[in-house]
């Protein structure tokens, strides 16, 4: 052991490399308002959140093997012993609890006005994160690999197709190919485990360091003019006034005890309540599963079966873009100095109606199931953008080869020529073509199509009908 000297030595040497003095000083002895309500912490609990979800998700990664063919086998065996399964189902609450709390702390800051001058950077990156954790989240449910996780991400990443003129092929890019495949498990669980985790420790540790730069919002507001540039901050004894009180020790205990509650209702859920595993994904679904999203989508896909199908790529693709935008752009354009909420009432209304609106669509799309919204038939469909998804999703897992019934739709050439002497496609005539009579289950001696899953809605038979009735061209 060093004597005192020279560890006062060692000391003031990292001390003048660092910083350390000053950064300690920042962080630890900044004025709070003695008074404080749980609000003020969710930033904190979500920090916790995250520390749950990087500790839990690093043991599981020692027994997850990330292949089409081991995925759910590892899991399985996981939820075999009770460590793991309460790993697991701690792991599952997290996320869920992290994607509401970044969500409620966005919405403390919309309330306070924190975004504003001079913290629009925090506010970029606070936004940033929200992205990134529902991304998190996202590529995380299809790990288990389980009927639940492929269905979910077959709905989710059927999301880009309604992009006009890119979405099919924006499809291949976030599948990796036509459907969920191992290809897809792989860049998903690149982007879970190092890219989105990567991304948001980088932006957690600049937001961390601009709220410490600007300080508290709702405090700096009531300081004096040059308080912080004229005041050293680890001199607790010229706090502008008896109602404030330095960082540490008081906020700081208050934080843990508040990050401790939060851990243990997250052990409490994780015992009574375990992650859900069922079956091993099934991409002919022979046991019928109904294609679910995932909750924090469910809004969306209750508004879709709301609006008349010209909106469809409004509500699916424009709405979350401009939402996403506005969201960015909020700082510069509610630039007043006015922060008091009472005198906010139409940015405050605004917030408050979105925020009732997609709560109310959220619950009735889960008490309904959130179905599907069932497809809408187009009236001048082309094979690219509206036949060729539909034959992907639902069509080539069977027929991917020319090995059944000599039949591949798999292209556009595969379909034409077909077998059954080419009787499968006629061109002009839906009701004599034999896949219109498949997917309606009017062949004889030919069971309903596809074999083993839902029928297809009556919408996609339809669109399929009005393109062989119009030629059926490749375009």
């Amino acid at each position: 052991m060093l004597p005192s000297g020279e560890q006062g030595e060692l000391t003031r040497w990292f001390h003048d490399r660092t910083g350390f003095n000053e950064m300690t000083a920042v962080a630890l002895y900044h004025p709070v308002p003695r008074r404080s309500s749980i609000a003020d912490l969710l930033g904190m609990f979500t920090l916790m959140a995250f520390v749950n979800e990087i500790i839990t998700g690093v043991i599981l990664l020692f027994f997850y093997h990330p292949t089409a063919s081991g995925a759910w086998q590892s899991v399985h065996a996981l939820e075999a012993s009770t460590f793991g399964r309460f790993v697991r189902a701690l792991h599952f609450w997290g996320a869920n609890a992290m994607i509401v709390l970044v969500g409620a702390h966005l919405l403390r800051v919309i309330y306070v006005a924190a975004y504003k001058r001079p913290r629009e950077l925090q506010w970029i990156s606070g936004v940033l994160m929200l992205t990134l954790t529902i991304g998190l989240g996202f590529t995380g449910y299809l790990l288990p690999w389980d009927q639940q996780a492929y269905w979910a991400t077959m709905v989710g990443t059927s999301i880009p197709r309604y992009v006009p003129q890119l979405g099919h092929y924006l499809v291949r890019l976030l599948r990796g190919g036509e459907w969920i495949t191992g290809a897809t498990l792989s860049r998903f669980y690149a982007l879970h485990v190092f890219v989105f985790p990567a991304l948001l420790a980088l932006l957690l540790g600049g937001h961390i360091y601009l709220v410490l730069a600007n300080g508290q919002s709702t405090v700096e507001r009531e300081l004096p003019r040059g308080y912080r540039r004229n005041h050293k901050l680890g001199d607790t004894g010229d706090f502008p006034g008896p109602e404030y009180r330095p960082f540490w020790p008081y906020t700081v205990a208050q934080m843990l005890g508040g990050c401790l509650v939060l851990l243990a209702i997250l052990t409490w859920l994780a015992l009574h309540y375990p992650a859900p595993l069922l079956g091993p994904a099934d991409p002919l679904n022979k046991a019928n599963y109904n294609p679910l999203p995932i909750w924090y989508f469910f809004w969306l896909y209750q508004l879709l079966k709301l609006t008349p199908p010209a909106l469809d790529s409004v509500v699916m693709i424009f709405l979350p873009l401009v939402g996403g935008v506005l969201l960015l752009a909020l700082p510069f354009l509610d630039t007043s100095t006015v922060f008091q909420p009472r005198k906010r009432p139409v940015a405050l209304s605004v917030t408050g109606a979105v925020t009732v609106a997609v709560l109310l669509l959220t619950y009735t799309g889960y008490i309904s199931g959130a179905p599907l919204p069932p497809a809408k038939a187009v009236a001048n469909p082309t094979f690219t953008a509206n036949i060729e998804p539909i034959f992907q999703a639902d069509c080539a897992p069977c027929h991917m080869t020319e090995g059944i019934a000599n039949l591949s739709l798999g292209s556009y050439a595969g379909v034409l020529k077909g077998g059954f002497s080419g009787r499968i496609v006629k061109p002009g005539d839906p009701g004599a073509s034999l896949l219109i009579q498949a997917l309606e289950g009017t062949a004889k001696g030919i069971p309903q199509m596809p074999f083993g899953k839902t029928p297809l809605p009556k919408g996609d038979i339809q669109t399929i009908s009005n393109w062989i009735q119009q030629g059926a061209k490749n375009n």
